[in-house]
Order: C-alpha cells, then structure tokens, then sequence
C-alpha cells in the first residue's frame, strides 16, 4: 500500500528515527508558530520570559531555513540533515544551535558550503510556502499529518513522526 504523507512540524520539536521512504512518499513540511516556540521552550525547561522566547524563535527559525536549504538538494539529502541534526542536538537546547554546528552537519552529510550558500536564499521563499500550506489547511497543531492513500485521506494531529510509522505498519497489516 503505497501513501503520500504530508507532514507539519517544527525542529527540536519532533523525533526523527528513520524514514520508511519505499512504501511511504514523505513530505517534511517544517512550520514556525508562536504556539510550537512556546512548547519547545517549554520542553527543554528555559526560562519563561521574552528575551528567552525570542532566541528560541530564532534558533528554531535558522534551523529550518538551515533544513529547507539542505532539502533543494533532494528530500533524502534533507531527512539525513534532520538524522544528523538530531544526533548533534543530543544533550543540549535549541539555544545552542549556531553556525559551527550548521558546519558539523554539512561536513558529516558532504554537503559543500558553496552550495549551502548558492541555495539559502531560496530557504526562505519555501518556508513561507509551507507556512502558508499549513494555515491554509486551517490548521493550528503541529505536529499535523495528512496521509493520502488511493482512496482515503486521514488527517492525525499530535503524533510525531514516528508514531506515524507505528499507525501505518499497523494499517497495512
């Protein structure tokens, strides 16, 4: 059973183990709300004021323009970032993602920083993108997918990625 799944969620907010791309056709569809920041901060136990609000969003923003970027080289590429990105972040925060872990992740996935720097400036135009895909649907929890099989389409709220791969092995048996 072949599916095409649209995913909505925000970095440092959901959990990436493996992708089971032969049966399943994922789109990664990153999203920066208020509401995620909130929940991330939340989550990693920061302080609960402005000043900490903002870096959040802003580490949480570069991160995804970091993702959207690596992803113009192809969708496997991009889910590898976010393995990696995953595995860099083990022990920290969000606030500690900079520029020399961005270098980390590109060296380990030998992705030259020339073309990082030929394709960030269209990161920005996709996040918008997909932002407005996400609001368009209406939508206001992440993560969100939508799963579209030959004759269903199932929208599941709250569950991250690999919960996901838990209900589809469990439909297809």
């Amino acid at each position: 059973m072949t599916s095409e799944i649209q995913h909505y969620f925000t970095l440092f907010n959901d959990s990436f183990n493996h992708f089971e791309t032969g049966e399943h056709d994922w789109f990664l569809n990153p999203v920066v709300t208020p509401t995620a920041i909130r929940d991330i901060r939340d989550a990693y136990q920061l302080t609960k004021d402005v000043a900490t609000y903002n870096a959040v969003l802003d580490r949480v923003y570069k991160a995804t323009l970091d993702f959207m970027t690596v992803s113009f080289a192809g969708r496997q590429t991009g889910r590898r970032f976010l393995l990696v990105l995953q595995a860099e972040m083990v022990r920290k925060t969000p606030l500690d993602y900079n520029n020399q872990v961005l270098c980390n992740i590109l060296h380990q996935l030998n992705f030259k920083v020339s073309d990082f720097v030929k394709q960030f400036p269209f990161a920005r135009a996709s996040l918008v993108r997909s932002q407005r895909d996400f609001h368009s649907e209406k939508l206001s929890t992440l993560p969100t997918t939508f799963i579209y099989f030959e004759d269903d389409a199932v929208k599941i709220e709250h569950l991250p990625q690999s919960q996901i791969f838990a209900y589809l092995n469990q439909k297809s048996s």
